[in-house]
């Protein structure tokens, strides 16, 4: 044989090993519950019912690069359709805090990220589906709207550490 069908025959086979590679690894990547290129990865916490509706946070993570989380408020009604709750907060969420129910009222703590620049919001839902939000300076005067004194609080959802009513206690 020629050297010439020696190299085509090594390609051929090197080609063969190449896509049986492939397809094992995916076919493994897919038997543990995974993908070769990561997608996005979507978080529901856990929902509370308020005024007739579930509502839960929703927390989304790129799998593929180092950019941050970004939330969403999302109300079930009784049908079962979701909706993102517009708010009225510009840029990406990047931190939760809430919800705090108080007089009829729900409210949440809002981080929010636009062009590399963090802004603070307070967003009220009150019994009639107004919804009212207010920009803070910083995190404390938030939390100080609020009423409470997380500063130091994680990115996570969990009712607001207050003597007001939360979504645990009005069952």
């Amino acid at each position: 044989m020629s050297s010439y069908v020696q190299l085509i025959l090594g390609l051929r086979s090197l080609a063969i090993k190449i896509v049986i590679f492939i397809v094992l690894a995916g076919l493994f990547a897919w038997f543990v519950g995974g993908s070769i290129f990561p997608g996005s990865q979507v978080v529901n916490s856990p929902a509370f019912e308020w005024q007739g509706s579930k509502w839960h946070a929703q927390v989304t993570g790129n799998g593929r690069g180092p950019s941050a989380v970004q939330w969403k408020l999302i109300r079930v009604d009784e049908k079962g359709n979701d909706s993102v709750a517009d708010l009225s907060v510009t840029g990406i969420w990047r931190n939760l805090q809430g919800p705090l129910i108080q007089s009829g009222s729900m409210m949440f703590g809002i981080e929010s990220e636009q062009k590399n620049i963090t802004t603070w919001w307070s967003a009220m839902i009150d019994s009639q589906g107004r919804i009212a939000t207010h920009q803070w300076n910083n995190q404390q005067e938030l939390f100080t709207a609020l009423g409470t004194s997380a500063v130091g609080a994680t990115s996570a959802v969990t009712p607001a550490e207050t003597p007001a009513e939360t979504p645990a206690q009005s069952k």
